[in-house]
């Protein structure tokens, strides 16, 4: 249970939070204390840092993934485990900005993060200009077995990656981001800003590698990718156990080959949200 977010605290709330027993000796300064809101032992410590500040840690796990190379939202259905949980649909739709829902078992998902908009440098002719529209949806369900996902938008090589989280104290994520490359290159970085214990998924589409594992995304626990027709490469990833503090997500395509358009750089979309 999180701790109060205004008003009093005690150190003794601080310390049965962070598993401790109640009444037993303890300091801000204890290992333990500080570790969940990221403090090191020479760093400042005050008991305000500690409102609304849970030891709890979601999982994500990954259910996999539905895809197209032709028109069309990548629709079908994914397994969902029993019990209550945040699901978690991440779209990768190359060459679309026209997606407006995602459903799941009938009914519309929130949409969390969308990017959708083209390179800057794109209308200078030497980068694809073709808009990719990469979001985030989510909703809590107690659905399980079979469940059908469907959508709209895609023009071609359109997928979609599905996660499950649980152990959350909100089904809303605490915070969403969205970024994009603006350089002639094959990177782009995002950038959360994490709370402890917390996890982030991420969606992203970019120009293709030449190999099927071109694209690493630091800090990241998981990468899921796929690479479709030679044109556009499909990402997904999770991090678990966020620490305290704004935590950066480098995507770079390790492996670029020639660009589409014949330029020296790449769109990348980029979209995240965090839960705690």
């Amino acid at each position: 249970m999180p701790l109060p977010s205004s008003g009093a605290i005690s150190l003794n709330q601080i310390h049965v939070e962070a598993g401790g027993s109640s009444g037993s000796q303890a300091a801000l300064n204890d290992s333990d204390i500080r570790d969940m809101i990221g403090k090191s032992s020479t760093s400042a410590n005050s008991f305000s840092e500690y409102y609304g500040i849970t030891n709890s840690a979601p999982t994500a796990t990954y259910k996999g993934r539905l895809q197209t190379t032709g028109n069309g939202f990548p629709s079908g259905s994914i397994s969902l485990s029993s019990g209550t949980k945040v699901v978690v649909v991440c779209c990768q739709l190359a060459g679309s900005n026209t997606n407006t829902y995602v459903s799941l078992g009938g009914t519309n998902m929130t949409l969390a993060a969308r990017e959708n908009s083209a390179h800057p440098l794109a209308s200078g002719g030497s980068i694809w200009t073709s808009p990719q529209d990469v979001a985030i949806y989510y909703m809590t369900t107690s659905l399980s077995g079979s469940q059908s996902i469907q959508g709209n938008g895609g023009i071609g090589r359109s997928t979609v990656t599905v996660y499950e989280i649980t152990g959350y104290n909100s089904a809303t994520p605490y915070t969403t981001d969205t970024a994009k490359n603006t350089n002639l290159d094959a990177t782009a970085a995002i950038t959360v800003a994490s709370q402890y214990n917390g996890v982030t998924i991420g969606s992203a589409v970019s120009e293709d590698g030449t190999t099927q594992t071109a694209i690493t995304v630091s800090n990241a626990d998981e990468v899921q990718q796929v690479h479709l027709e030679s044109a556009t490469a499909h990402v997904s990833w999770k991090d678990e156990g966020t620490p305290s503090g704004n935590r950066t997500y480098t995507y770079t395509n390790t492996s670029p080959g020639p660009t589409i358009g014949g330029g020296s750089g790449m769109p990348i979309n980029l979209v995240t949200a965090s839960w705690k």
